[in-house]
């Protein structure tokens, strides 16, 4: 996502338009003052330190104020009992706007509200296990390709083929076979318009896109070519639906079912406007969150290999050595325990905000209207007064019954309240499967001994690539 690359010796106009705009962002972060240059130095330190101090702790970004919030009950608040007091016209959340449009991520209030109530029943748990062949098959070909590279003494890139087979998954979800002659395209400019994001994402300066940036350069050819395939598969599946040749409801993908949805109060559909936001939406936040969850959860058995034996140990007793399918993912607890500890340590969606409609008051801090609260789940989730050893890998902290899940304000992987990411069982069920079918065939260690640190960009990725040493190790 355009992090750690080395600076070749003899610049490209691009890349000296980058260094031109990074000088500009250093000397803006000089002049704004305020918490913004120390919260950008060592984002993931500061957030940290200042959640221990307290509940609620103010801040100054730029010329405006903010609070960080760490304090469970002032979290559920406000995103739940004065949810409609707080919206999300944030800084944040502008910076992605430019590339999700005005989907059920970016957009708040009656329009959110109707948003989430016609796209709402296509992803209860049930609805959702109707794509598990899919992901199960997806997972398939990225386990073949590991063990071609395996008997070619090669190593795997974890998160490039994470990143792979979860936008595949994700893609076919959506667009079923109509993506097929797409899918290439969509590969090619997706790492693209990933690396805009994180550039746009962790900078004060964000130009709008007509201005001819090195980051806009890239990004507009990019986009619209991904505009154009979505907007092309919207106009198909259309013209199908209004000949009447539609699928069973068992097989229709994701895409149809959105199309044909309608709102339970007006009966109102989505615009293929909407519906084009909402599968950018998906595309892009619903395949980068998952595949770097599980690229640190690769990270994480590397670090505790005793862990991974005991998953393969899982697998064998439930399936035989199959790989796991959708009905025996209730019986693998440990796995779906090890996912929800990596989520925990390593939350992809790292740090959210909202500003304040009206005045309000959190625990004894007045807050005005147009301030920002800032919530960072990668440090609530390591308070000490919430999550003991919270420093530790400790999956069973997930088993049934612990203490420390019972508050859900304090576990925000995928948020909390009326807006609680809407893709969370599409999410746990494509990690477990991918996980248990590529567990179920293979040990994986990283194959240098080099650190891996959290990069706090649109999503917490590794520092660098998780390079990892298989050996093909089929289960039974």
């Amino acid at each position: 996502m355009g992090a750690g690359t080395d600076q070749s010796v003899t610049e490209t106009p691009a890349s000296a338009a980058s260094l031109v705009e990074k000088g500009a962002e250093n000397m803006l972060l000089k002049l704004i003052g305020g918490d913004l240059e120390a919260l950008v130095r060592d984002t993931l330190g500061e957030f940290s330190r200042r959640s221990r101090q307290g509940g609620i702790v103010p801040l100054k970004i730029g010329l405006r104020r903010a609070h960080l919030v760490s304090a469970p009950k002032l979290i559920r608040h406000v995103l739940l009992d004065n949810f409609a007091n707080y919206d999300k016209h944030t800084p944040a959340f502008e910076a992605v706007r430019v590339v999700l449009g005005n989907g059920m991520l970016t957009s708040a209030g009656a329009f959110w509200k109707r948003q989430r109530r016609i796209a709402q029943p296509a992803f209860h748990g049930e609805s959702v296990k109707r794509f598990a062949p899919i992901l199960s098959r997806m997972a398939g070909e990225c386990a073949e390709d590991w063990s071609n590279a395996t008997r070619a003494g090669r190593t795997v890139d974890a998160c490039e083929d994470m990143m792979k087979v979860t936008l595949r998954g994700v893609a076919e979800t959506l667009f079923g076979d109509d993506m097929a002659e797409s899918a290439s395209e969509i590969n090619r400019v997706f790492p693209t318009i990933l690396s805009y994001l994180a550039a746009r994402v962790s900078s004060p300066v964000r130009p709008p896109l007509w201005m001819p940036t090195a980051n806009n350069n890239r990004l507009r050819p990019a986009l619209a070519s991904l505009n154009g395939i979505v907007e092309k598969l919207i106009a198909t599946k259309r013209q199908r639906i209004c000949r009447g040749e539609r699928e069973d409801a068992a097989h229709q993908d994701l895409l149809t079912i959105l199309m044909l949805a309608r709102d339970e109060e007006t009966g109102e559909t989505m615009s293929d406007a909407q519906l084009r936001d909402e599968v950018m939406t998906l595309l892009i936040a619903g395949h980068e969150t998952t595949a770097n969850a599980l690229s640190w959860l690769w990270v994480l058995l590397d670090r505790h290999p005793e862990e991974q034996e005991r998953l393969r140990r899982e697998l064998f007793a439930t399936t035989g050595g199959r790989v796991p399918t959708i009905e025996e993912l209730p019986r693998l607890t440990r796995l779906k325990a090890v996912i929800q500890e990596t989520l925990r340590l390593y939350p992809p969606v790292w740090m959210f905000d909202r500003r304040a409609l009206a005045p309000d008051t959190l625990g004894s801090v007045t807050i005005r209207k147009g301030d920002l609260v800032i919530f960072c789940p990668y440090a609530i989730h390591r308070l000490p007064d919430l999550w003991s050893d919270g420093e530790l890998f400790r999956p069973e902290r997930f088993e049934p019954g612990r203490e420390e899940q019972k508050n859900k304000f304090a576990y925000l992987p995928f948020g909390a309240g009326p807006s609680v990411c809407l893709g969370a069982s599409f999410a746990m069920i494509e990690a477990q499967i991918i996980m248990g079918t590529l567990l179920s065939r293979f040990r994986g260690r990283l194959a240098t001994p080099d650190d891996v640190r959290p990069e706090p960009r649109v999503t917490l990725r590794p520092s660098r690539s998780v390079i990892l040493k298989l050996e093909e190790a089929p289960l039974g």
